[in-house]
């Protein structure tokens, strides 16, 4: 099974897609930071106000996971590249179910990999531009992320949804703009 996920991290060139996420995370990081800190004198931006943005990546991700459906198991199909894959003398569940558990443990990992880069820049901004009224501690960060693990994972099984309505009618789009909505409607 490790090696199917090996293959498939390989075959599909998965660093370009480790790149963009990372990048995602930095530049949503900013963003996030750009609309708080603007809003600070109009709005008295609380503690809860401080989770909430550390929460905001999620969205990113579940299109995220869309996008790798779309190339580990639409794109197959209309190419007919899977029935070639399931001729090999190996199991057809092994074969998707690898590709599921990269989609899965990759977007569960840059969730929570985003959230711990957004809270780690805020944190780092909020103690010195003091924009979040009351103090956030490391403490509140670590209790906060010991309790976001479950929800991390949850969030990485609905991002599977779009596979059913992208093999429905096996459609990059479908798949896509599934996600989408999925993304805005989770928030």
């Amino acid at each position: 099974m490790l090696k199917l996920i090996h293959l498939e991290i390989r075959k599909v060139n998965f660093w370009r897609y480790v790149l963009g996420a990372l990048a995602a995370c930095f530049v949503l990081a900013g963003m996030l930071f750009y609309a708080v800190y603007a809003d600070r004198n109009e709005i008295a931006n609380t503690i809860s106000d401080f989770f909430f943005v550390v929460d905001s990546p999620r969205m990113i991700f579940i299109v995220f996971a869309g996008v790798l459906i779309s190339r580990l198991v639409i794109e197959e199909y209309n190419d007919k590249t899977i029935s070639l894959m399931f001729t090999y003398p190996i199991s057809r569940k092994k074969i998707i179910i690898s590709k599921l558990l990269i989609i899965i443990c990759s977007t569960f990992f840059f969730i929570h990999v985003s959230r711990i880069i957004v809270a780690a820049v805020l944190y780092m901004l909020n103690n010195s531009l003091h924009f979040t009224d009351g103090g956030v501690t490391i403490h509140m960060i670590m209790e906060y992320f010991r309790n976001t693990i479950i929800y991390d994972l949850s969030f990485s099984g609905i991002s599977l949804v779009p596979l059913f309505f992208g093999m429905i009618k096996k459609s990059v789009r479908t798949t896509i703009i599934t996600s989408i909505i999925i993304a805005v409607f989770s928030e």
